[in-house]
């Protein structure tokens, strides 16, 4: 079960303007902020998933949803498919080139350097210049590109 206090804190990092909904531009301007790992396809494909009132936008029971959701076994398995795609020589670890590669793919072109600075910045948590499993299936935006697999 999700903790709730710590979904909130996650939801409030997404509701910029704290109206209690997070709307497209939300979303995109966080997923913009590490990189634009995702194309605005596939953004609206993340809303839609779980969009139950059909208003275009993620309430705080929508989110809890989505949140429990990518705590599935079905979740943790889509991280692992995603994760040992991008890992082109197997190691465990996804170099900033096969990370690069790895965005090309989701993004329909290659990531800029900035994008791929930023991506590389939120899931190298120990700045040891490599992206481990763990880091990656640790962030939350790692998990919902999971939602694009299911799709």
């Amino acid at each position: 079960m999700a903790d709730n206090a710590a979904v909130k804190a996650a939801f409030d990092k997404f509701d910029a303007d704290n109206n209690g909904l997070i709307t497209y531009e939300e979303l995109e301007a966080v997923f913009t902020g590490i990189g634009g790992f995702a194309s605005k396809e596939d953004l609206r494909k993340i809303i839609e998933s779980v969009d139950e009132d059909n208003d275009g936008c993620i309430n705080f029971q929508e989110f809890l949803a989505l949140s429990m959701k990518l705590q599935s076994s079905s979740t943790e398995d889509n991280l692992k498919k995603l994760f040992s795609g991008m890992d082109a020589d197997g190691d465990r670890f996804l170099t900033k080139e096969e990370l690069s590669a790895g965005m090309s793919k989701f993004l329909g072109r290659e990531p800029t350097a900035e994008q791929l600075e930023n991506a590389l910045k939120q899931l190298d948590v120990n700045q040891d210049g490599k992206v481990s499993y763990k880091e990656f299936a640790d962030s939350f935006l790692c998990k919902l590109h999971t939602i694009l697999i299911d799709q």
